[in-house]
């Protein structure tokens, strides 16, 4: 297992959920893909990324998406410090409430 932290959870313009990750990742996260999941590695912003919502909502996008980097035996945790950017504060209490 890999454990990674989480610097930022960021709902980007586009609509897509990011989860930067504070190590900046690893060339071999891009494979994700391969859960065909619908989530997706971004090099360039170092994150796991949801499409944009279509029938989820945000948060339910970061609980798949920390599901499936599981899967792919990566352990996303959030910290003291993890940034929110662009998060309403209902989705942030969603996923804290829900998450350790």
């Amino acid at each position: 297992m890999n454990i990674e932290l989480i610097d930022k959870v960021e709902i980007l313009e586009s609509g897509e959920l990011a989860i930067i990750l504070e190590s900046g990742g690893r060339p071999d996260y891009q494979l994700i893909y391969r859960e065909a999941a619908e989530v997706s590695w971004d090099n360039d912003l170092k994150a796991f990324k949801s499409p944009i919502p279509r029938k989820w909502s945000h948060s339910d996008w970061y609980f798949h998406i920390v599901k499936i980097a599981g899967n792919c035996d990566i352990i996303l945790k959030r910290t003291d410090i993890t940034e929110w950017v662009n998060v309403p504060p209902q989705v942030r209490e969603e996923i804290c409430a829900k998450s350790t």
